[in-house]
């Protein structure tokens, strides 16, 4: 029997039957699934009558604590509809509410702070020392001067305001990478090809980033061709791979925000909003160091799947 009340839905269907096997199969606990169903629209109590049902009749096959998952339109047959729970394609994956960390794969990554408009999160040690140390190894042969979109031709070019030294890797390009990705993915809920490539940027003093957005203005002509290739971005990621000892902090001046930088911790903020409007709100900065160098490393993530401009 099918039903809906002012607090949400209140439907079952073999599509959701199907939703909640799966991720069940998957390893995805309780607490996800109905924070998942929740997001979608479906009344608390039904959600979690759902899936206590569901879990009752057939135990998770492995206990993998993580983030809620989401169900894109392609995940599911016939195509979702508003009783299919999901996420969209420009949404991420929180945790549940007094949860304070993320976990994947047996790594904790604590939350220092979230912020809710524009949603901001500062995650502690999502890598470890040796990672950072290696991805700066990695990066040191292929570093150039870091170029930017031009918003009316959609060129890289070279200015004034941007003074990093950067390298571009392909996505999966080494083992290390893909760890990183895997983590990422199950930290933001949005699965590995919807990144670009994992960006390496090294800043000398003085080196500096000046207030930028990293979505693009589809009015741009530029950057509307940028859009060809995934769709918008709606989300980056800043990983420290280093602490300067001074300066070279991510800085949100229309929030009165800085986030120093510390080695291994990272910053992930999100410019699309529930009505799919861009929040202007993210303006953000790479402030210039003032001693020692920076190294960070970002990822960039796209409404659709990404695909290179080749």
């Amino acid at each position: 029997m099918t039903r809906e009340s002012r607090a949400g839905y209140c439907a079952t269907s073999p599509e959701l039957e199907l939703w909640l096997a799966r991720h069940i199969e998957q390893g995805f606990d309780a607490e996800s699934l109905v924070l998942s169903m929740l997001r979608s629209g479906y009344d608390a109590t039904f959600a979690r009558d759902t899936v206590n049902g569901a879990l009752g009749h057939r135990a998770p096959a492995r206990q993998v604590p993580a983030p809620a998952p989401g169900v894109t339109r392609a995940a599911v047959q016939p195509a979702r509809t508003a009783a299919t729970p999901a996420t969209t394609s420009a949404e991420s994956d929180m945790p549940a509410a007094g949860r304070n960390a993320f976990r994947h794969e047996g790594r904790e990554v604590p939350i220092l702070f979230a912020l809710e408009a524009p949603r901001i999160l500062l995650l502690q040690n999502l890598l470890d020392g040796t990672e950072c140390d290696a991805l700066i190894t990695l990066a040191r042969d292929r570093l150039q001067r870091s170029p930017v979109v031009n918003p009316d031709t959609g060129d890289e070019n070279l200015i004034d305001a941007r003074t990093s030294m950067g390298a571009m890797f392909q996505v999966g390009e080494h083992a290390l990478i893909q760890r990183i990705e895997a983590r990422i993915a199950a930290i933001t809920g949005l699965p590995v090809e919807h990144g670009e490539g994992l960006q390496i940027l090294n800043y000398k003093p003085g080196g500096e980033y000046q207030p930028h957005f990293d979505f693009f203005n589809p009015q741009r002509p530029g950057e509307a061709r940028q859009l060809r290739v995934g769709g918008q971005r709606v989300a980056t990621l800043v990983i420290y791979l280093n602490s300067p000892p001074a300066g070279g902090a991510t800085a949100f001046p229309r929030l009165g925000l800085e986030v120093a930088p510390v080695k291994g911790n990272a910053v992930l903020f999100h410019y699309k909003q529930p009505d799919g409007t861009l929040d202007d709100r993210t303006l953000h900065a790479g402030l210039p160091v003032e001693s020692g160098e920076k190294w960070i490393a970002t990822k960039w993530l796209r409404e659709q799947p990404y695909r290179s401009r080749g």
